[in-house]
């Protein structure tokens, strides 16, 4: 792939369904190539799931690809914060302590320890007040979620996790993005579920009580029950939160008061991106 530059305006969220897709589409095409180098010089914002995105490419080429940064102040020392020069070529990346408001950008190929998903909600929740008990809810959701990308999608990157909090909005974000197999790819290979045709349908059926593509024990020796996605659904669909997940030709988006909706995705996304939007209660 040549050089890839993204553009000021490839910005946005889920939510507003106004994304990111110079970054979006030069991920999807991982599995051909990934960019010679990456150019920021225009970007003012990059969302948390831009970001890990931006990583994920970067940790693939094993931190070969040369990268220009922002020229806007705030984004530059945003990005600089959060970790993302580190994976990538440069003679002498800029290093800056991270905020309480971000999660430093974290590589995961392996079973993360029992208090990683604990740590990233302390750290975001820290700057929005969350009634009792509502940050150790929110860590076992986020918990699923890591564990799905580094059991199931044999990403050889395994999975890049960043988060930031936005407490003039009362909420945090959390982005986990794989570059292995798609969600459809996973549950097909299970026999109960070899009659998906579509990615929008098994992202769907991801999300529903009891479904899991993994037949016995998964990697780690242990039964697959088929709830975390479903419980975060849930969690989302109650009001707190809102939800999208990218694999395939399509993405989905679950919301409080809707049902769910699905969004094509040209060209496919080879590997998933679950994208999470957590609000204060």
């Amino acid at each position: 792939m040549s050089a890839f530059q993204v553009s000021a305006a490839d910005k946005g969220d889920f939510a507003a369904e106004k994304l990111a897709w110079d970054v979006l589409k030069a991920t999807a095409n991982h599995g051909v190539s990934v960019p010679s180098s990456i150019d920021l010089s225009q970007c003012v914002m990059l969302k948390p799931y831009s970001i890990a995105c931006l990583i994920a490419m970067g940790a693939k080429a094993d931190r070969q690809i040369p990268l220009t940064l922002p020229t806007n102040p705030q984004c530059l020392e945003h990005i600089v914060r959060i970790g993302l020069p580190q994976w990538f070529s440069m003679p002498d990346p800029p290093s800056l302590q991270s905020r309480a408001t971000n999660v430093v950008a974290r590589q995961l190929e392996s079973r993360p320890s029992s208090s990683f998903s604990d740590d990233v909600v302390r750290v975001l929740s820290g700057e929005l007040g969350l009634s009792v008990g509502v940050p150790s809810t929110l860590a076992t959701h986020l918990d699923e979620v890591v564990l799905n990308a580094v059991t199931h999608a044999n990403s050889l990157i395994g999975c890049i996790v960043v988060g930031q909090a936005f407490p003039l909005k009362e909420c945090m974000e959390v982005a986990v993005v794989d570059l292995g197999q798609t969600i459809r790819g996973h549950l097909t290979a299970n026999p109960a579920h070899a009659a998906i045709h579509t990615d929008a349908a098994a992202i769907l059926q991801a999300t529903t009580e009891g479904v899991t593509g993994t037949v016995g024990t998964n990697r780690w020796g242990e039964p697959n029950s088929g709830v975390g996605l479903f419980e975060l659904r849930q969690y989302c669909e109650s009001g707190g939160g809102e939800m999208a997940i990218l694999s395939g030709s399509s993405y989905l988006t679950f919301e409080s008061g809707n049902e769910p909706r699905a969004h094509q995705f040209h060209g496919g996304f080879a590997g998933c991106l679950v994208n999470i939007r957590f609000f204060k209660r």
